[in-house]
Order: structure tokens, then sequence, then C-alpha cells
């Protein structure tokens, strides 16, 4: 099996710090965040071929669950489900149920697998036998992906993080995987299929605020700031010259 993932699973199973595992409810109700979900699903299945849309059509409750839980990013789950997996086809995937390259790590006490992966290192891909974790189903895989992630130290700056690129440019940059190329792939299946809408529903029905409306705010503050008038007062100016000079008046 080829993987794109490194160590990470090993050395995130082994360092932990807190996180929030709490469900708070937002403007969607449950019923209509499933019907909001159904309704993806059945433009997937249209717009999608078959391999394609029934891969996303599973994952997608899974990934979501995964923010209203643990605060990991719905679109970027399901972007390396995609890519780690390779539609949920390796061997990896479709017969051990992992779908994330997740290794076994000294905390595991599962059942693992010992396969071939491909790993990046010195300039040049190497095949290397890893031992990797094992899963009852495609969600447990999904539920111990962002249950990993939002328990490690090492991939703390996920937690909550709600920009899509953002996160997928941390979570290589934290070393989840050796692929130099990940993040630009994660970016590129996460626009392809449109999977930010994912992130919207999860938002919605947990009362996430983004941060795009401060950000609004702080670059009209900043313009405003940067457009203003500064004067400085010479030997016989008076108030009443300046506010003529300026248009405005002394009150």
């Amino acid at each position: 099996v080829s993987s794109t993932s490194s160590s990470a699973a090993t050395k995130a199973s082994e360092t932990t710090s807190t996180s929030s595992t709490t469900s708070t409810t937002g403007t969607l109700t449950e019923s209509e965040l499933e019907a909001a979900i159904e309704k993806i699903q059945a433009s997937n299945t249209s717009t999608y071929s078959s391999k394609v849309s029934s891969f996303l059509n599973e994952i997608i409750s899974g990934a979501i669950e995964g923010w209203i839980k643990y605060k990991i990013l719905p679109s970027v789950t399901a972007a390396q489900a995609i890519l780690e997996s390779s539609w949920g086809t390796s061997s990896l995937a479709s017969t051990y149920h992992n779908l994330f390259g997740i290794k076994a790590g000294s905390s595991w006490t599962g059942t693992t697998v010992t396969l071939k992966t491909s790993e990046y290192y010195s300039g040049s891909y190497h095949t290397v036998y890893a031992e990797f974790r094992v899963y009852d189903s495609d969600n447990d895989s999904i539920t111990d992906h962002s249950e990993l992630l939002a328990s490690s130290s090492r991939y703390s700056n996920l937690v909550g993080e709600t920009d899509a690129d953002t996160v997928a440019t941390l979570i290589y940059e934290d070393g989840y995987a050796t692929d130099v190329d990940y993040t630009s792939k994660l970016e590129e299946l996460i626009e392809e299929y449109n999977l930010t809408a994912w992130d919207e529903l999860a938002f919605e029905y947990s009362g996430t605020t983004t941060s795009s409306s401060s950000s609004s705010t702080s670059t009209s503050s900043a313009s405003s700031s940067s457009s203003a008038t500064t004067y400085t007062v010479k030997s016989g100016d008076t108030l009443s010259s300046i506010a003529k000079t300026y248009s405005t008046t002394v009150s």
C-alpha cells in the first residue's frame, strides 16, 4: 500500500493535551442538519461518478461530527481521507478501514497490520514497512482521526481553526505527511468537491462564528486609519484657519 503520511500518528498519540468535546446547538436543528447533509449527498450522486459520490456520501456525516465534537475542520478531514485512501480503494482503507494512513504508535492497543508504504525524505520517495491501526468501520477511522488531532499537542493549532487553507498548510507543517505537495493536494480536493460547504453546515449546527466578519472590520478600520490626514501646527496658525483649510469647524 502507498500512503502519503509519515510518522505523524505515532508521535501524535504519544503527546497529548486537553481539548473540548462538547457539542453546542447553533442555528440548525439536528433534523435540519440531517436534511442538509442528504441534500449534499443527492447533489454528489447526480454530479460525480459512483466511486466519488459513494465515498463522499459515506464520510460526510463523520467529518462534520469531527467538528461538532473535536473542532477539527470537516473539509480537511474529507480531503485527507480522499488523498490518503485513494477514494477508499487502497488496501489499508478497503480491507482495514484505515482511511488516513494512521500508524499504530505505542499507545494503540487495538489490532494492527504491517504494510508497505511510501515516504518522502532525503529528496526522494522510499518504500518502507510500517505498522498501521485497524478499524471496524470507516466511521471509526474518521472518529479516531479527529480525536487524535484534537488530543495531540503537536496538532493543537488545528483545533477550532475555521479556514481550510490555513488548516491544510498547518497540518503539513505540523508533520502529518512527508509529501511536499500535501497542502496543495488537499486544497485542490477541497475546491474541486466544494468541501467547505461541509464546514458551513458544521459551523451552523455548532453555532461557530468564523473570523471573516472581524477580519473585514479590522481591514476597514485599518483603511480608515491609513487614510487619515495629519497636520503640523505652524507659528501664526489659528484653529479657525486650520479648520477652514480642511473644510471643517472648530466645534
